[in-house]
């Protein structure tokens, strides 16, 4: 059991995603520069995940303030990457040009903001409709990102996703994610895995599994919540909704399991405190504060039955 007078926080860096907390960004270049300045300034943190906005002097507003934010292990993520249509798996030469292009402007987002991480995932095509092929290009893709980003001191951080609900994507098992990142070092050697806890559900994972075959390359977790088990559910797949969404698959009951593996993992570890990020939509006709706070009471709660 978790002593009471050890807070959580003696254990892991908590976080959260901005880009999910506040999805009219992708509309709104301005609200993205309010927001995420003011995420970046709270002080129940001490790291988050963002993307920048395309429009020019949001981004370079963004970059100064975030550098200057004092938060630790800030990650980017490759949200406003068009995954389903152009993926990191494709085996067509323009479309994979396309996609170098798209993400070296990212790695310069992220450098400019000092990020630490940066998270992306594979795209499609699923498994069952991929062939060697695919595997070959997302696997020189990985290579190529993990050059680009060594000599700014960040590190790529590969996200499974499901492989048949919702997204569909080639990585994929979280077994075979880290089959991977073993087979690109050590000549690609800052790669590792950003576990989003939401998707094991949707994957077939078990949660202590997936923690277990991650721990030796994990970097990252992401904490949230997902629908499998009613196909007509209006937030079916991978939506995010909050931690104790009706229909869900993840409350507080199972954060106790998720927070003990992660400590039996040694990824919550005084020592050594893993980056621990909620990422969630907010509740239906509450607050975005309001989510923020009950995903936190929740989580407290959890850890004090660890």
């Amino acid at each position: 059991m978790a002593r009471v007078n050890e807070p959580l926080t003696r254990y892991a860096r908590l976080g959260l995603v901005h880009h999910m907390l506040y999805p009219d960004c992708a509309r709104a270049p301005d609200e993205h520069v309010r927001t995420l300045t003011a995420l970046a300034s709270r002080d129940d943190i001490e790291t988050f995940d963002c993307c920048l906005p395309y429009d020019p002097e949001a981004r370079s507003t963004l970059a100064r303030e975030l550098r200057a934010c004092g938060k630790a292990d800030i990650a980017f993520a490759a949200h406003f990457f068009p995954l389903r249509k152009i993926s990191f798996c494709t085996t067509s030469l323009p479309e994979a040009a396309q996609a170098r292009m798209i993400v070296a402007d990212m790695v310069a987002q992220a450098a400019a903001i000092g990020a630490a991480g940066f998270v992306f995932a594979s795209g499609g095509p699923s498994p069952a409709d991929a062939t060697p092929a695919n595997h070959a290009a997302f696997a020189e893709f990985c290579r190529w990102l993990c050059g680009l980003l060594r000599p700014h001191g960040i590190t790529a951080l590969l996200e499974p996703f499901d492989m048949e609900i919702d997204k569909k994507y080639l990585y994929g098992p979280t077994a075979q994610c880290v089959r991977l990142v073993e087979s690109l070092r050590p000549a690609a050697d800052n790669i590792g895995i950003e576990l989003d806890i939401a998707h094991l559900p949707l994957m077939g994972e078990s949660f202590e599994d997936a923690i277990r075959t991650a721990a030796p390359y994990l970097q990252r977790v992401h904490l949230g919540n997902c629908v499998l088990r009613d196909p007509d559910h209006p937030r079916y797949g991978d939506t995010h909704p909050p931690v104790g969404f009706p229909g869900g698959e993840i409350d507080t009951g199972q954060l106790v399991g998720i927070l003990r593996a992660l400590r039996d993992a040694g990824f919550l570890n005084p020592e050594d405190r893993g980056s621990l990020v909620v990422e969630t939509t907010p509740w239906p006709g509450r607050t975005v504060e309001e989510t923020i706070t009950d995903a936190f009471d929740r989580l407290n709660a959890a850890w004090q039955e660890v």
